[in-house]
C-alpha cells in the first residue's frame, strides 16, 4: 500500500528529474541559433544554408511528433525518454566535432527526431503520478524548465565569443549523455 506523503515526494521527484531534461530539451535546440556569425565564419556558408539548420530540425521534430505518443505508449515512458535524451544529447555533442556542413545538418536533423520524442513522453508520465490537484501545477512547473532552457540556449553565444562556437555543443552534448546516465 502506497503511503499518500512519500508518493507525493516521489511524484514531484519525477517532475524536478524531467524538469533538467525539459531545460536541455530546449537549451539543445537553441544553441545554433545563437551564434550565427562563427558558425557561418568556420563552415563558409551563408544566410540560406544557416537558416536550413534550423529549419531542417523543425522539419523533421514536426513529422515526428505524431509518432511520439505512440512509441512512448508502446515501449514505455521511461525508456523513450531516457533514450530521447541520449541521442540528442550525443547529436548535440556530435555537432560540435563536425566538419562540414553536412554532417551539422546530419546533427541537427537527429536532434529533431529525438527531441520529438521527449514531450509525449514526459507529460504522460507526469500526469500518471499527478492525478488529482496537482497535476496542473507539476505539468506547468515541467514547462518553465522549457523556457528557462530557451532562456539559457542564449550561453551558447556567450561561449562561442569566449571559447570558440563548438564549445557549447561539446559541453552541453555532454552533460545530457551523463545525465541520461543518471537517469
Amino acid at each position: 500500500m502506497h503511503q499518500p506523503g512519500r508518493l507525493s515526494r516521489v511524484a514531484w521527484t519525477v517532475v524536478g528529474l524531467l524538469w533538467v531534461v525539459a531545460l536541455l530539451n530546449y537549451l539543445d535546440r537553441q544553441l545554433v541559433v545563437t551564434m550565427p556569425g562563427p558558425i557561418k565564419a568556420d563552415l563558409g556558408i551563408g544566410d540560406e544554408r544557416f537558416g536550413l539548420l534550423s529549419s531542417v530540425f523543425l522539419w523533421v521534430y514536426g513529422f515526428c511528433s505524431p509518432v511520439a505518443g505512440y512509441v512512448a505508449d508502446r515501449f514505455g515512458k521511461r525508456p523513450v525518454i531516457i533514450a530521447s535524451l541520449l541521442i540528442w544529447s550525443a547529436a548535440t555533442f556530435y555537432t560540435g566535432i563536425a566538419d562540414s556542413f553536412a554532417e551539422i545538418l546530419v546533427g541537427r536533423a537527429t536532434l529533431g527526431v529525438s527531441e520529438a520524442f521527449y514531450m509525449p513522453a514526459a507529460v504522460s508520465l507526469i500526469v500518471e503520478y499527478h492525478r488529482g490537484a496537482t497535476r496542473s501545477r507539476a505539468t506547468g512547473l515541467h514547462l518553465s524548465g522549457v523556457y528557462a532552457g530557451s532562456v539559457l540556449g542564449g550561453l551558447g553565444g556567450g561561449m562561442a565569443e569566449m571559447f570558440g562556437w563548438r564549445t557549447g555543443f561539446l559541453a552541453f552534448g555532454a552533460i545530457g549523455v551523463a545525465y541520461a546516465l543518471v537517469l
